[in-house]
C-alpha cells in the first residue's frame, strides 16, 4: 500500500480527535474574528458541500445559530450548529458539511501568548462508528489553518 493510501485508512479508520494548534501574530478579538467571519474568506473554495465553490459562508455566532454554506450554484448547505462562542476565547460548533452519520464537533480557543499573538488550538471530535469513515476528509486541517493565519496577520 502506498503511503497516501495508509493515511487514507488511518485517517479514516480511527475515531481520536484530529487536533492542531499554531501561533498567530494578533489578538485573541482579531484572531476570533478572522476564524469566525473571515471563514469563507481562508477556507479552501475547493472543499465545498455543494461543490459549486463558495459565495459565502453564513455564521450565527449565538449559540444554536447555523453555520451555512451558500454555494455559488445558489444552494445552501448547513454545516453545523454552534453549541459554544465566546468572542475572543471560544468557538464551538457541530460539523456535518460533507459526511453521513453523527455529526462530529469542530472546538476553536484562543489564548494570549506571553510574548503577544494568540495560540489557536483546534480539536475535532465526536468520531464514532456513524461517521469515521468521512475522517479522512479533515485531514486538509493543517492547510486551512495556514490559510487561516495568512489570513488573520494580513487583514
Amino acid at each position: 500500500m502506498d503511503e497516501q493510501g495508509a493515511a487514507h485508512r488511518d485517517a479514516s479508520e480511527g475515531t481520536s480527535p484530529i487536533e492542531h494548534e499554531l501561533e498567530v501574530a494578533v489578538s485573541r478579538a482579531r484572531a476570533w474574528d478572522a476564524y469566525v467571519h473571515g471563514l469563507a474568506e481562508w477556507w479552501l473554495p475547493s472543499l465545498t458541500a455543494t461543490g459549486s465553490g463558495i459565495d459565502h459562508i453564513e455564521v450565527a455566532t449565538h449559540e444554536g445559530g447555523r453555520i451555512v454554506e451558500h454555494g455559488r450554484d445558489g444552494r445552501a448547505i448547513e454545516w453545523g450548529e454552534v453549541t459554544d462562542s465566546v468572542p475572543g476565547e471560544r468557538f464551538v460548533h457541530t460539523f456535518r458539511s460533507t459526511h453521513a452519520g453523527d455529526a462530529s464537533t469542530v472546538s476553536v480557543t484562543f489564548v494570549d501568548l506571553p510574548h503577544g499573538g494568540t495560540r489557536v488550538r483546534l480539536t475535532h471530535s465526536g468520531w464514532n462508528d456513524s461517521n469515521r469513515q468521512a475522517r479522512w476528509r479533515y485531514a486538509d486541517w493543517s492547510v486551512l489553518l495556514e490559510r487561516y493565519r495568512a489570513y488573520a496577520q494580513h487583514v
